[in-house]
């Protein structure tokens, strides 16, 4: 992520799973971060940066599986490879709910833009 986009939600370090949904393949990923607007997982193959996905947010500490739209926002050149999900909106309101019963009350937002 380039420093003259700051992100608008803070993520925090948590264990996930996400279905991801691409080029008519399903990719399960293990996560690494979560926020409200987007999440950070590691995927065996890479995907082109731009990239519309689907995806569906799992844990087993928490009953919501969001679903929805994301983007592939940034992707690590080696593997494995780690890739930045910039959520679409229906996604980042069902990702709320979905990041407080896995952390907690937890602040959302980093108060810029």
């Amino acid at each position: 992520m380039s420093t003259d986009e700051p992100r608008r939600y803070h993520r925090y370090p948590c264990a996930f799973t996400a279905e991801l949904s691409a080029g008519g393949q399903l990719m399960i990923c293990e996560g690494e971060d979560l926020g409200a607007g987007g999440c950070k997982v590691v995927l065996l193959f890479p995907l082109p940066r731009g990239q519309a996905v689907r995806v569906r947010l799992r844990s087993g500490q928490v009953r919501l599986e969001p679903s929805g739209q994301a983007t592939v926002a940034w992707i690590s050149r080696d593997p494995p490879y780690r890739a930045g999900l910039a959520f679409g909106e229906a996604l980042t309101e069902a990702a709320v709910p979905f990041l407080h019963g896995l952390l907690g009350p937890v602040r959302l937002t980093t108060g810029r833009g």
